[in-house]
């Protein structure tokens, strides 16, 4: 798999070393993976990783929840790989203070080791003898720590919610991308997956989160200077990367959304929320159930955890995150609005479940694997619950998000949507190629081109190879080949390992037969021009246009003609028994592109209203926005108002449309 991923980009290589070996100054002024100064390759790689970590038990106490800070012994087995290795350096924040490292030897012996600081964030440690490969090794570091993390990252410590009945302080982990070194020592990367241990003492009756399965809750009682305490003990016996190891500490009210009766009975399903909010945690998660019985039946996997929680956070840095087994979010979204309000980031997170905690990207270079998915979820959920229809409406924002997030940029040297180059993981999450909406556009045009029969079966293949495993993208273009039998490898050269995206200009041209022999039919001739910049970098991109043409027959509303394009200017005729009442350009969002298509009037105003698509109808709405006629006004206002179109995306389109910005090109999503 490597080999063939290697020679898909092996060509684009080759000439950038070649332009570099003739001008090197101008080539590194113009590749952003050069220093210009120094020639230093500034991309990411995947630290090594010396050791197979597998399991991780980390016992803290935390004396008063007031305070950011804790004691904590961790414990991390390993076992040794590849060579001999005399030490381990981990990653570990500026407010651990280690007090003391320990190995662990199989008989139970117990050495002290040497350990030094090299650097704020690094723990380096020496064994008291060299590790075998093959040989298991224990670690124990006993340290304290003080304000471990803080404004989201790490271990946050948040004050009193005086809006609560009583006094309920709260401390969270956010471990994504690579904050979790800040409250306990690791390996602070997602390319290995270990089992966990999560042992906290805290001040009764506070309560204490943490991924799977409950394994005792032992209380304290008061006694001499110590108040009353209680200790939880959760065990995450499948293994998953230190990204995702969490902890909620606060008071909580707690709500179970299984239960026999559930739609996924056998799953324990807990939602926790501030003091009081009971009725809103049942009415912001109540579809959880039903979302998990049908992800497991599309993905073809069982849920892979041991309960699902969901949790409520103060202070979260971001909007959620889907720790393994328990999701944490930043807000209520919707105590007084109607139950699944927020379907959207709780499918979200749930997805993230399979995809990104059961299957983990190697590096956040294929971060799309994890958030193209769980973006791709809500679509799904959607199509679950309200049809086809909506989902188009999920997937249209996405494919909109996506052209306007990246305009017309084509150069193969800024970074696609898998890419190394990045100065810190977050920017990974907020890159121009966003792996949310543009991964979410990629898994729909591969749903559309393969089918829902072959794609699913290529997921499920993808899932049963790679579980409590980590990936790459050739991964996951592999298990879609071997289900479907395609070569897809140009696909993913275009659209994951390419930035940017085609800009086509289409148009129209209707040559009439009529008063030859009697009939009225004519043909369409489509001219169709990639306008982005063309060059040796940067091909003509290949891919099949569907056109939609609404021509009322025989009981049918249409039909759809392809064209297949790979060259700057492609051209088809398509001979026609009547001029077509409307044209629309890939209403089903098969091709990534910002097209423009020129019609008439009559054919945009019927487009509007019988147009195939949420994407046509609101390529439609935006088109009549530079018509300065009253039968524009009119049908916009008509949408606008619910008696044509009740669709999200139509009506913003037309709102936005009698807002008055009207454009000269029209762009098609």
């Amino acid at each position: 798999m490597l080999t063939r991923r290697t020679s898909s980009v092996g060509v684009l290589l080759a000439v950038l070393i070649g332009a570099a070996a003739v001008a090197p100054t101008a080539a590194q002024n113009a590749d952003p993976r050069i220093d210009a100064e120094t020639g230093r390759d500034k991309r990411v790689w995947p630290p090594d990783v010396l050791v197979d970590y597998t399991r991780m038990r980390l016992t803290m106490e935390i004396a008063d929840m007031s305070v950011a800070a804790f004691r904590g012994v961790q414990e991390l087995w390993f076992t040794g790989v590849g060579a001999p290795r005399s030490g381990l350096t981990l990653d570990c924040g500026p407010g651990l203070s280690v007090e003391s490292v320990h190995f662990v030897g199989a008989t139970g012996g117990v050495r002290p080791c040497e350990f030094s600081r090299p650097a704020t964030n690094r723990l380096a440690i020496v064994f008291p003898e060299p590790l075998r490969v093959g040989a298991e090794g224990r670690l124990r570091i006993a340290y304290n720590a003080k304000n471990p993390g803080g404004r989201g990252a790490g271990l946050t410590f948040s004050g009193d919610d005086r809006r609560t009945p009583e006094e309920d302080f709260m401390c969270h982990a956010q471990g994504q991308p690579q904050s979790n070194h800040l409250w306990f020592p690791c390996h602070d990367f997602p390319n290995d997956r270990l089992a966990s241990e999560i042992v906290v003492t805290v001040p009764y009756p506070y309560e204490a989160v943490s991924n799977g399965h409950i394994r005792s809750i032992t209380h304290h009682p008061a006694g001499g200077d110590r108040p009353r305490r209680v200790t939880y003990h959760w065990v995450q016996d499948a293994e998953h990367p230190f990204y995702l190891v969490t902890l909620v500490v606060s008071k909580f009210d707690v709500v179970n959304l299984g239960g026999p009766r559930s739609a996924r009975p056998g799953l324990w399903m807990p939602a926790y929320g501030a003091l009081g909010s009971a009725g809103a945690l049942e009415l912001n998660f109540a579809n959880t159930p039903a979302m998990i019985a049908h992800f497991e039946q599309l993905f073809g996997t069982p849920f892979p955890w041991d309960k699902y929680a969901q949790i409520i956070c103060r202070d979260f840095a971001a909007g959620a995150m889907e720790n393994t087994s328990a999701s944490t979010f930043a807000a209520m979204f919707g105590r007084r609005g109607a139950s699944g309000f927020a379907d959207g980031i709780v499918a979200h997170e749930l997805v993230h479940q399979w995809f990104g905690d059961l299957v983990t990207c190697r590096s956040w270079e294929h971060l799309w694997l994890n958030e193209g998915w769980a973006t791709f979820g809500e679509a799904l959920w959607a199509e679950q619950q309200r049809g086809r229809r909506r989902y188009d409406g999920v997937i249209w924002e996405k494919f909109s998000a996506t052209v306007s997030r990246t305009g017309g940029r084509t150069a193969p040297r800024d970074a696609a949507l898998v890419s190394n180059l990045y100065r810190n993981p977050d920017q990974r999450f907020y890159a121009a190629e966003n792996p949310y909406d543009r991964g979410a556009i990629v898994l729909h045009m591969l749903r559309r081109r393969l089918g829902d029969d072959v794609f699913w079966k290529g997921v499920r293949l993808y899932l049963s190879r790679h579980r409590f495993n980590q990936v790459e993208t050739d991964d996951f273009r592999v298990a879609l080949e071997d289900a479907s039998g395609e070569s897809l490898e140009r696909f993913f050269d275009q659209w994951v390992l390419r930035p940017g995206h085609p800009q086509l200009a289409v148009d129209l041209e209707w040559a009439d037969n009529e008063g030859r022999n009697g009939e009225s039919s004519g043909t369409l001739r489509v001219r169709v021009e990639q306008t982005q910049p063309i060059d040796e970098f940067n091909p003509a991109y290949a891919f099949v246009l569907p056109v939609w043409l609404d021509m009322p027959e025989g009981g049918r509303t249409g039909r759809t003609v392809h064209i297949v394009c790979d060259s700057r200017v492609t051209t088809a005729e398509f001979a026609l028994p009547r001029k077509p009442d409307s044209v629309s350009v890939d209403p089903g969002m098969t091709v990534l592109a910002d097209t423009t298509i020129r019609q008439d009037l009559a054919a945009w105003l019927r487009q509007l209203e019988h147009g195939p698509s949420v994407a046509a109808r609101t390529a439609a709405a935006r088109a009549l926005a530079s018509f300065d006629d009253d039968r524009a006004h009119a049908a916009l206002e008509a949408v606008v108002c619910g008696d044509l179109d009740e669709d999200p995306a139509v009506v913003a389109a037309a709102g936005a449309a009698l807002g008055g910005q009207p454009t000269a090109a029209v762009t098609v999503p």
